[in-house]
């Protein structure tokens, strides 16, 4: 697999999923799937992609696909680490970034984003066990607000991007890769 380019240089000016190129989403996760099945939906209700998880992989493997089936990216969770870590490749299955927790959180967020290269990028802020957390940029400028719904048949996540130069595409999959360490968690 290889490496794209790093966040902020020139190959970031366009959208990796040019179907994110709004600013309000809703991920709902579907009820009835013989897979974990996500949609993702503009402010508005129209459906913009799907978000499936592979049924055997070593370790969770998601990938996003437009309406007509089209492979957008994919999100590979590794399993042979010492902490959750998570990647997410664009349709061209180049690294954009990495999610990682800490192990030890004495100061700062327990969870962070890194381009390609290792810089990071984003960092967690709020509680994300209580699916209300804020995305930010590492000096602390707002880049994403995530919020669960809470009175709802499935789960159902409203992401509201603050930063229109920060890719939805990776916001998008922050959400998905912590939401599915928290169901693997609960579950123990």
């Amino acid at each position: 697999m290889s490496t794209g380019p790093a966040y902020g240089s020139p190959g970031y000016a366009q959208r990796i999923i040019p179907l994110f190129s709004g600013n309000g989403y809703i991920i709902e996760q579907k009820i009835l799937a013989l897979r974990d099945t996500f949609g993702i939906k503009d402010r508005n209700g129209n459906q913009l992609a799907y978000v499936k998880k592979q049924l055997v992989s070593f370790g969770p493997k998601f990938w996003y696909e437009d309406t007509s089936g089209q492979r957008l990216g994919e999100i590979h969770g590794k399993v042979l680490t010492i902490r959750p870590s998570f990647e997410i490749y664009d349709a061209q299955n180049q690294l954009r970034a990495r999610v990682k927790e800490k192990l030890i959180v004495l100061i700062g967020s327990k969870w962070w984003m890194e381009d390609a290269s290792g810089r990071e990028i984003a960092k967690i802020k709020g509680n994300v066990w209580e699916h209300d957390y804020q995305v930010q940029d590492p000096s602390g400028g707002a880049i994403a607000q995530i919020h669960k719904k809470w009175v709802t048949i499935r789960d159902s996540y409203s992401v509201e991007m603050l930063n229109p130069a920060f890719d939805p595409f990776l916001v998008l999959s922050y959400g998905i890769s912590l939401d599915n360490t928290e169901k693997k968690e609960n579950k123990k």
